[in-house]
Parts: C-alpha cells; sequence; structure tokens
C-alpha cells in the first residue's frame, strides 16, 4: 500500500513523499495509523547539522493498529498503541543478567521507508504498548516523559533531596515535576529569562522557577546547594553546573552535544568533594506502563505539555517553531492523519 510520510535532509529541508509499504505486515509486525508524533530535540539536531541525507523521521508516536502480521498475539485491529523507539532482545548475556537497560538488538522501525511523521507505518508488535484514558496527542508524549523518568531513575533521587533542573524543555520539566513526586524537598528549574513560559509551568509543577542568563557558577544562591542536578541543557552547561552540587551530590546528564561537546572541569574539585557524573541514556526505551500511567494520573500534565499542534503537511512549520521559539514552544506534536 502508499501512505503519505515526511522525509528530512540538513540543513532545514522537508518534504512530504508517497512511499510504499507492506500490504500484508510481515511475521511479528503491525501496520500502524499514525495518530500523533512528537517533534524530538534530535529532529532539530539532525535538520541542523546531521541529516546529510534524505530519510524519514519521527519516533515520539502513538497509533491505531490497523493490521497485525502472522504470531502477533497481544494486539488487534483498532488497539490504540505507543510505540518504544528502541527495545532488548530478552536472550544475550546483557539481558540474561537482567541488564536489559543496555540491549538495544531488539528490532525496530529505524529505516523503515515511512516513520512517526506519516500516515501509516509499520514497527514490531513488540514494541507496541496499548493505552487507554489519554489523547493521542498525550499519549505521543510517552517517549520523552520516558526520557525523563530514566533520568530521574538513574538519578536516583530520594525523599528530602535538594535538586535542581537546568533546562525547563519538556525533558526537564517532566524530571521536575517527576522529582516532585518522588518526594524531593526542594526542585529548583533553572531557565534563560526568555523561557517564561517555561518556567511558569514549572511552578505549576511544584518547582521553584528561576531565570538565569548568567555563567551558573557565577549564580551564589545556586552554588554547592544541590544533592542533585539534572543536566538537560547542552553540554556547555555540564562543567560549570558541576558548582551546583553539594558535599557528595550527584550530576545526571541527557542529551547529545553538537559542534564542540568536550567537557572540562577540576578534577581534584571533583575528587575532594565526592561528586559523581552520570549520563542518562534511555535507550532501549523501557517503563512505558509506568509512564503512561504516570500521564494517566495527571503527574505528568500532558496537555499543559503541548504548545503546538500541525499537520503531516505543516512539517517544515512544526520544526521551524520548535528552533525558533525555544523561549515558548514545549511540546510540538504532528497530527499526521490531519489534513492542514
Amino acid at each position: 500500500m502508499k501512505t503519505r510520510a515526511a522525509y528530512l535532509r540538513a540543513p532545514w529541508e522537508t518534504e512530504i513523499r508517497e512511499v510504499a509499504i507492506d500490504d500484508v505486515p510481515r511475521e511479528g509486525w503491525v501496520r500502524l495509523r499514525v495518530d500523533a508524533c512528537g517533534v524530538c530535540g534530535t529532529d532539530v539536531t539532525a535538520a541542523a547539522e546531521t541529516a546529510t541525507a534524505w530519510a524519514p523521521f519521527g519516533h515520539e508516536l502513538a497509533g491505531t493498529v490497523d493490521a497485525a502480521g502472522p504470531n502477533v498475539t497481544h494486539l488487534g485491529t483498532g488497539d490504540r498503541v505507543v510505540v518504544q523507539s528502541s527495545g532488548y532482545c530478552g536472550v544475550c548475556e546483557l539481558c540474561r543478567d537482567g541488564r536489559v537497560d543496555l540491549c538495544n538488538k531488539a528490532p525496530h522501525f529505524w529505516g523503515e521507508p515511512a516513520m512517526g511523521f506519516s500516515e501509516y507505518m509499520m514497527t514490531p508488535a513488540a514494541l507496541a504498548v496499548p493505552y487507554e484514558g489519554l489523547s493521542p496527542e498525550v499519549a505521543s508524549l510517552t517517549e520523552p516523559v520516558g526520557v525523563a523518568f530514566d533520568m530521574v531513575k538513574t538519578a536516583g533521587i530520594q525523599m528530602g533531596d535538594r535538586v535542581c533542573v537546568v533546562g525547563p524543555g519538556p525533558i526537564g520539566l517532566a524530571g521536575a515535576a517527576l522529582a516532585v513526586h518522588r518526594g524531593a524537598a526542594r526542585v529548583v528549574c533553572v531557565g534563560h529569562s526568555h523561557s517564561k513560559a517555561r518556567l511558569t509551568l514549572a511552578a505549576k509543577l511544584g518547582a521553584e522557577p528561576m531565570a538565569v542568563d548568567a555563567p551558573l557558577d557565577d549564580v551564589a544562591e545556586l552554588r554547592e546547594a544541590f544533592d542533585h542536578v539534572l543536566m538537560t541543557a547542552p553540554t556547555q552547561c555540564i562543567a560549570p553546573g558541576v558548582a551546583l552540587l553539594a558535599y557528595g551530590g550527584e550530576m545526571t546528564y541527557i542529551g547529545i552535544g553538537t559542534g564542540d561537546s568536550m567537557v572540562t572541569f577540576d578534577a581534584n574539585d571533583f575528587h575532594f568533594r565526592k561528586l559523581q557524573l552520570r549520563a542518562s541514556f534511555a535507550s532501549p526505551a523501557i517503563y512505558f506502563p509506568a509512564v503512561l500511567r504516570l500521564l494517566q494520573a495527571g503527574v505528568i500534565p500532558g496537555e499543559e505539555l503541548i504548545s503546538h499542534r500541525f499537520g503531516l503537511d505543516e512539517i517544515g512549520e512544526a520544526m521551524a517553531t520548535l528552533r525558533d521559539n525555544k523561549g515558548s514552544a514545549l511540546k510540538v506534536v504532528v497530527t499526521p492523519n490531519r489534513r492542514a
């Protein structure tokens, strides 16, 4: 069958193509009608510099099962699902040692002719997680909120901890909400002064918003004040962010550096203050059932995180909105089967 799918090439080129996908899903796969797909920061990075050849894109998605291939037993036509962007195989040494979080060997939809920014796409059924009680747009937040979930879980935030979230984007805001929910005594969310809308939402989530335009290590009230720093800002913020950690503190970083991604900081200070730096990388994409429950319970207010909605034919505008409005745009969601 044919479907319309968005393709991307740097710098900032998009086009809608009609591409062929299977008439009948292969064994263990399903065909989805894509209901909603969010624009990720990695999509913006790809558009700016890394997508050197035309390619389909979109991985933060919710859809409806349109057809199921042989040996698909947990899904049927009409089921609403969110889709993990990656999965674990279950049979390698890492999986058998209980470290499924380190395995990325499961089949996936990357490289298929149509991905999340398309009307229909194929995906391994094992990556599709049924959901109910949410709009497709909010359900599509499961993948990015799952990234925040992994960050908070990696950090190991405990009741009574003091937490600073640097970067009030969707992942940072979700992380702030999760830190509050986990029982942190204080959660500060730091962003630039032009991020007023994002900082306003941080306050609604129970965090203390703080507009900071100076280097982090120049802000006296932040220095050595936190047990945890959740760093969702550019790589260049890691080194000055170390100054925010109290004795024995831990920084957890999520992000992909662009340009010069090298980080330099004082190793003696790091050593003698017993600090830690951890990387959070939510691949494979796990914890989806828990994230869905948090969205359903309103711990993560999905509707408030979505700032813009576009149709598939508006994919270029959707990408430009996130690129040009970082202070006000939160989550930008595309609904491929809605005409502009």
